[in-house]
């Protein structure tokens, strides 16, 4: 179960379902009931197939290119920072209209499953394995569900700022988690 737990975390603070929130009601506002549910299933399915479907082809990507796993540590660790950096230090852009159901775009990728999600989805999986990164990502999934069903009520609890405030948590958590895959990868590089 420990493990479980150490995959789980990482992918929550990356798919950061509470910093989507005023996102998704702001760009949900004008739909439906039913078009909001819609949506909402649409980019969650739309983001667990992504990602398993990274899952499944980047290992015979990676062996054909050489990659070995602290290399995808390191990249990944750096590619993480500056995500998170990047979240945390620019004013976030605010989504506007477009599709008139934001489910698979811009919902499900690149917000939901983005560059963070990615690295992380395989990083889980070089460390603990398939079947808990699987898990870890349906749980994930059914949170990110559930948080945007709950969408209304917890815009109201927590308000603009107290949704980018966690969000904003999140991304320093993930900030020290790359900063810990790439101190893991370098030594692996120099342990003999």
């Amino acid at each position: 179960m420990e493990r479980f737990w150490h995959a789980f975390i990482p992918l929550c603070v990356a798919f950061d379902g509470i910093g989507l929130l005023p996102l998704f009601w702001g760009m949900s506002q004008q739909l439906r009931a039913v078009q909001r549910r819609r949506a909402i299933a649409e980019a969650v399915l739309t983001a667990f197939f992504v990602a398993f479907g990274f899952l499944l082809v980047s290992r015979f990507v990676f062996s054909l290119m050489g990659l070995e796993l602290a290399d995808i540590m390191v990249a990944g660790g750096g590619i993480l920072i500056v995500l998170c950096l990047r979240e945390l230090l620019l004013p976030a852009k605010p989504v506007r209209g477009g599709s008139p159901s934001p489910g698979v775009v811009p919902l499900g990728v690149p917000l939901l499953t983005g560059p963070a999600v990615l690295t992380t989805v395989l990083l889980v999986r070089d460390q603990y394995g398939w079947a808990v990164t699987v898990a870890a990502l349906l749980a994930n999934m059914a949170l990110v569900w559930g948080l945007l069903h709950g969408a209304a009520v917890l815009m109201r609890l927590l308000g603009q700022e107290g949704a980018e405030a966690i969000s904003k948590i999140f991304s320093v958590i993930l900030t020290a988690f790359g900063v810990m895959l790439i101190r893991q990868g370098i030594t692996t590089y120099l342990t003999p």
